[in-house]
């Protein structure tokens, strides 16, 4: 596995689990995300006020996890898993949040729930190292430029 193949198998899904923290409390959440055409960089849609939005906000260094169970049904031992590090935070610009969201919810049509709530944002992760993991016993690190 290469860092090429790590952005690819970012670009290639669609679920991860975004892991956020707070006072050393650690909060996980099943999100659908959008990956941007160098796979450098996330965005899902929350809640203003929610945990993850508090968690944002208060503590911007987050990570996820993508990996490859939803292709792997019958063995998974052939399952493999990315752990994206990053720094989030919420978009703040009105104009090119409603440019992520139409992208978002063109991907992810159930994502259109939020279109209805005032409160809904753009979480914007900016990628800086992946761990992938194939099995046990091969984990690798590759670190991204910070000029991305």
């Amino acid at each position: 596995m290469s860092k090429e193949s790590c952005i690819q198998m970012v670009k290639d899904n669609h679920f991860c689990v975004l892991s956020t923290s707070k006072n050393n409390l650690p909060n996980s959440s099943l999100m659908l995300y959008l990956s941007n055409e160098e796979g450098n960089t996330l965005y899902m849609v929350t809640r203003k006020g929610s945990l993850k939005h508090t968690n944002v906000v208060e503590n911007p260094e987050v990570s996820l996890l993508i990996d490859t169970r939803e292709n792997s049904k019958t063995s998974y031992s052939s399952v493999r898993a990315l752990t994206v590090y990053g720094k989030a935070f919420i978009i703040a610009d009105q104009e090119e949040e409603n440019a992520l969201f139409n992208l978002l919810t063109e991907k992810h049509p159930d994502l259109s729930v939020f279109s209805k709530l005032k409160d809904a944002c753009i979480i914007k992760v900016t990628v800086n190292k992946f761990l992938y993991l194939d099995g046990i016993e091969d984990a690798k690190y590759y670190t991204l430029p910070e000029s991305h």
